[in-house]
């Protein structure tokens, strides 16, 4: 007779996905990824410390091999792999990941670098004295035991733990579309807030706060505020930032101590990726001398820097400071919660409470089974002649055993005892010791009762074994806790708002002390030195720029670095200046072309405007220059042999002015010069006679009458001409002459764009500078030669001129004083 077959229920694949997707995931959020609230700890945790226990893996006992207490875990307990069983002991026994680590670990158990562990083959372990707390009355049936994975065994549901170890090393992992992230505290703070919490059950979270203060990582560092300390605790989750420890030490930055969960190999990595970004342009050297006895990574600054503003880009671009995502979300009866502190700490106390409920319960039903033994024995005490007798005659143990209880009235268990007992403790003394015993039994019988039936004295019980294991384990805390926020401040905070005179040398040595060590003097003096340079070197350059502005600086590689301008201070005027090739990164044959400030207006609507010494104009846009780092960027596209002698930043609306070394000059809309992407060739300016070059130009705004033109030649004669002598041409043209030049004058090595109240600073090829008022420079015609600005000494000439605007004192006046012409 053939079977009818079963009818086959239909059924939706959505439902049938849906159904086992959430079976899986609550399968691995109960069993692999989140810790249980109670004892704080993930399944496979658990079984590992169980494992130990069964393997005698005491803190007083010899180490044992990793390899053997892995194999035992997972043979019998977590059938999910060696490796991570492994990394999971491991991880339990590094100081720098547990706050109280539960593994004493004996070998290569990893570093805070990140080194890996030594295979399990070579490391041993055992159990550190701490997790013992959590073991001691695994025996007492104070936990439930579920079957294994195969059903061959038994294994603890959780651990009868003593302490709340999930606030004391926190925990961390990732399930399914969950995370947890729970920071370590300090033993001290958490037994505090336990025992207050058993004293006042209606106590607000405000009171958990005076005792537990804030997570303390075993790394140490700061904790920035309390903000994000408290919002974690009220409701389970919030962003706690905090810091390394570093200090400034002889123009160093020391760091001992280091974010939580961050590793020191990865600090330095990004620390010195940072330096070759140019994003942290002021460290010199970088060495880590961390050895057994912690951590040191050492920070050397360029000479210059300021070491509280490289502290705080150490703190805005690296791992320095970190942000802890606070996530208190555990296992409570089977289900994932996210809990505020005081609910954590009422779940373990609940907990806590049940397990010594259940250890006395344990311990009296022991004690009550043995004092009804030693009832037994005093029985036979009384009647130890008529006994022995009763025994001898019976012809076999089980007559023995229902003669004893049918005469004496004795359970099974008492007469089983006595057929049981040796003759020797029927003498005096084993007597003794058996109502000594029985003394003791029914005392702690009686006491066994009273904490049953007392919860007063139940707490008290766990208050006194929490104090216990505050005094045996209770250590200071390692990480601080700062009031103050630690916003990482702008990093012109830092920096003094003054202006810098900035002198380059032609072998690329800068020097920048404030524009007021160089006083006011008057036309025709020979000037002070602005830098010494060294043998064979000349003066470049000179230019004002405020001590928080970005520079520009331009090389003859057609190249664009950017570099701060505090970075070249200077405490005095007459040094030897920096080389600039260790600022950024020229080539040891660039040389500087021009320098440029760069302004804090924005770069919507403006361009940047280079000259080139064979007449051509490149105008492009301000913020395809504006993000140029200390490595470069391409400037130009020019042809072989031109290089860029001037730039400004402009807002395209206005002229320009170029000017020749030969005098002469054109004037032209800015427009006229279209604008291209960098890098691009530029379109010609002035047409040059042959052997004539570019010297430099200006852009002029429109409707400002009290602007003139200063030109300057080699041989330290100056003159000012009123804009309005040049008038506007086509682009490209020869122009017209802007200065007679000859023998006597030199070639024109400057061009600026002056006011009245203006002073000018000329420098000179060997080192020499002078500074004087604008308005002593006469003002004359195109074709006039000018007047005598500086004396010069033989063989010097003038190299550079810059325009500096006063900064008027709190009465009005400059700031500036005067000074003999000459030193």
């Amino acid at each position: 007779m053939s079977q009818v077959p079963e009818r086959i229920e239909p059924a939706f694949i959505e439902n049938e996905m849906r159904e086992s997707y959430i079976n899986y995931a609550m399968s691995v959020i109960r069993g692999r990824a989140i810790p249980d609230v109670r004892d704080g700890l993930k399944p496979v945790q658990r079984r590992i410390l169980f494992g130990m226990s069964q393997l005698s893996l005491a803190s007083n006992r010899p180490h044992k091999k990793s390899a053997r207490i892995v194999g035992e875990v997972m043979g019998k307990y977590h059938p999910h792999g060696d490796q991570a069983i492994y990394d999971t002991m491991v991880n339990m026994a590094q100081t720098f990941s547990f706050r109280y680590p539960l593994v004493d670990g004996q070998g290569n158990f990893g570093s805070i670098d990140g080194d890996e562990p030594a295979a399990m083959r070579y490391t041993e372990a055992r159990l550190s004295s701490i997790s013992e707390e959590f073991l001691s009355e695994i025996d007492e049936n104070t936990v439930n035991f579920v079957p294994n994975f195969d059903d061959s065994l038994t294994e603890p549901s959780v651990l009868p733990a003593k302490v709340p170890n999930l606030l004391l090393n926190g925990s961390w992992g990732i399930s399914v579309g969950m995370t947890t992230q729970i920071p370590p505290h300090n033993l001290g703070e958490v037994v505090d807030a336990v025992v207050h919490l058993i004293d006042h059950p209606e106590a607000l979270i405000e009171d958990i706060f005076k005792y537990v203060k804030g997570p303390d990582f075993p790394t140490g560092g700061i904790i920035l505020g309390r903000e994000g300390i408290e919002q974690a605790y009220r409701f389970g989750e919030g962003k706690i930032r905090m810091r390394g420890v570093a200090t400034v030490e002889d123009h160093q930055i020391i760091i001992s101590e280091i974010p939580f969960q961050v590793r020191k190999s990865t600090l330095v990595e990004s620390i010195a990726d940072k330096v070759r970004a140019g994003t942290i342009d002021e460290i010199s050297d970088l060495r880590d001398e961390s050895d057994r006895d912690g951590i040191r990574v050492v920070v050397e600054l360029k000479r210059g820097a300021n070491p509280q503003l490289v502290l705080n880009k150490l703190y805005k671009y690296t791992p320095l400071e970190w942000t802890f995502g606070a996530n208190f979300l555990v296992v409570v009866d089977g289900n994932p919660r996210k809990l505020s502190i005081k609910e954590m700490l009422h779940y373990f106390l609940t907990h806590r409470r049940d397990v010594v409920r259940r250890r006395t319960q344990f311990r009296l039903q022991a004690a009550e089974e043995r004092a009804h033994i030693l009832e037994g024995y005093l029985k036979a005490l009384e009647n130890r002649d008529d006994i022995i007798k009763l025994i001898s005659k019976s012809k076999d143990a089980a007559e023995a055993m229902a003669s004893l209880s049918k005469k004496y009235q004795l359970s099974e268990k008492q007469a089983d005892a006595i057929l049981k007992m040796q003759l020797r403790r029927f003498t005096a003394l084993e007597t003794d010791e058996i109502h000594k015993e029985h003394d003791e039994k029914k005392k702690a019988i009686k006491e066994f009762k009273e904490i049953l039936g007392s919860p007063q004295k139940l707490d008290k019980i766990i208050k006194d074994e929490l104090t216990d294991i505050k005094k045996k384990y209770s250590d200071d805390r390692l990480t601080k806790i700062s009031a103050d926020s630690g916003e990482i401040l702008d990093e012109n905070a830092f920096i003094p708002d003054v202006d810098l005179l900035i002198s380059v040398s032609v072998k690329a040595y800068a020097s920048a002390p404030k524009e007021e060590a160089y006083r006011k003097q008057q036309r025709g003096g020979k000037g002070i030195m602005v830098m010494r340079l060294r043998e064979g070197d000349a003066m470049k350059t000179v230019f004002v720029a405020n001590a928080q502005d970005d520079l520009l600086l331009f090389s003859n590689a057609h190249k664009a670095y950017k570099l701060k301008a505090y970075g070249l201070y200077s405490e005095r005027r007459d040094v030897k200046g920096d080389n600039l090739r260790g600022i950024v990164g020229m080539g040891t044959e660039e040389e500087v072309c021009a320098l440029l400030p760069l302004d804090k207006e924005g770069t919507s609507n403006r361009y940047c405007v280079m000259a080139s010494a064979q007449g051509i104009l490149n105008r492009n846009l301000y913020e395809d220059y504006y993000n140029a780092h200390v490595n470069g960027i391409i400037a130009i596209n020019p042809d072989p042999g031109d290089y860029i002698v001037d730039a400004v930043i402009s807002h395209g609306t206005g002229d320009v002015i170029m000017a020749s070394a030969q005098g002469m000059s054109i004037r032209f809309k800015e427009e006229d010069a279209r604008c291209a992407g960098r890098p691009s060739k530029g379109v010609i300016g002035i047409r040059l006679d042959e052997g004539d070059k570019v010297i430099g130009f200006v852009t002029l705004e429109p409707g400002d009458p009290e602007d003139k033109i200063l030109l300057v030649t080699e041989n330290g004669y100056g003159k000012r001409t009123p804009i309005a002598e040049w008038e506007a041409q086509g682009r490209g043209g020869k122009g017209v002459l802007g200065i007679k030049v000859d023998d006597k004058t030199g070639n024109v090595v400057a061009l600026e764009k002056v006011k009245d109240d203006h002073e000018i600073m000329v420098t000179t090829l060997n080192g020499k500078i002078i500074r004087i008022g604008a308005s002593e420079v006469r003002i004359v015609s195109r074709y006039a030669k000018g007047v005598k600005l500086i004396d010069l000494d033989e063989g010097d000439k003038v190299v550079s001129v810059v325009r500096y605007e006063p900064k008027p004192d709190t009465n009005g006046a400059s700031t500036n004083g005067t000074e003999p012409e000459s030193e």
